[in-house]
């Protein structure tokens, strides 16, 4: 046995096409899904891709997709005829108003999560009217902006940022860039968001100085991108709202419990 096969990444070829046949179908129905997760840093970053398993990240076992609400009835009716199962869990959830679908395939070879508008965990990443700017995957700051929101973040997220930022530098529109923009955007306005986002980058940088077999190029680029993502966090503009909120600091929770929006009993962070 390879190591590989070994360690799961064997499956993963066939994981990341079934990902890219459904949005592809999903496309010819003029619908819009998208690839998001580690699945989705693994198709962004095809240079970088096998810095995951030097790096001793743990394969990605699942699928996980974005779509929109408004599409919501065409996207069951896909996952129906194609002979997929919608997790009987997930009418109980939906009741609660959480916006997730879950299916596993027929064969029972693999599990979809689609989220529906929104990345709704410790906090909330808005993808309304933002499938369209990236294909197959959301964009590279969405998905920058997906691992930053993590309160609880693993050693696999931070091997996640890692990759993205490998490959990735921080821009101002230019394709294949992380968007400046909109991250000062979403962030200058959410400290609670903003502070999560920094302590992550940190603990990233902490994750990427204790990794082994990084080349000494990567390495520096990573940590070049992150002390530029970290200034333009700390330099750009804030808002009103965001500085009271700075004042506040961590003395009231500044992130929703993800076993509570799980379970429909999250409200916003003060």
């Amino acid at each position: 046995m390879t190591p590989e096969k070994a360690t799961g990444w064997g499956n993963v070829p066939a994981l990341r096409d079934e990902a890219l046949r459904l949005c592809a179908r999903a496309s010819e129905r003029n619908m819009t899904l998208r690839v998001t997760g580690s699945l989705a840093i693994l198709l962004i970053c095809s240079a970088q891709a096998g810095l995951m398993q030097t790096l001793g990240r743990q394969p990605p076992r699942d699928i996980d997709l974005m779509g929109y609400s408004r599409e919501q009835r065409e996207i069951e009716a896909l996952f129906t005829d194609e002979g997929w199962q919608l997790d009987p869990t997930i009418r109980w959830s939906r009741e609660w108003g959480i916006k997730r679908l879950i299916y596993l395939s027929a064969d029972a070879r693999f599990k979809v999560d689609v989220f529906l508008d929104q990345l709704v965990m410790s906090h909330t990443v808005d993808l309304r009217n933002r499938l369209q700017l990236g294909s197959p995957t959301i964009t590279p700051v969405d998905l920058l902006l997906s691992k930053l929101q993590i309160h609880d973040v693993t050693h696999n997220d931070l091997l996640d940022l890692i990759v993205l930022l490998a490959e990735h530098d921080l821009g101002d529109g230019q394709a294949g860039t992380i968007d400046r923009g909109h991250l000062l955007a979403l962030l200058s306005g959410d400290w609670g968001f903003w502070y999560s986002a920094r302590t992550n980058l940190d603990r990233a940088e902490s994750a990427l100085g204790s990794a082994p077999g990084v080349p000494p190029d990567t390495a520096s680029a990573v940590n070049a991108r992150i002390h530029a993502i970290r200034t333009a966090l700390d330099d750009g503009p804030k808002s009103r709202r965001w500085r009271l909120r700075a004042a506040v600091g961590t003395r009231l929770a500044w992130y929703q419990d993800v076993d509570e929006v799980e379970r429909g009993e999250g409200s916003d962070p003060v």
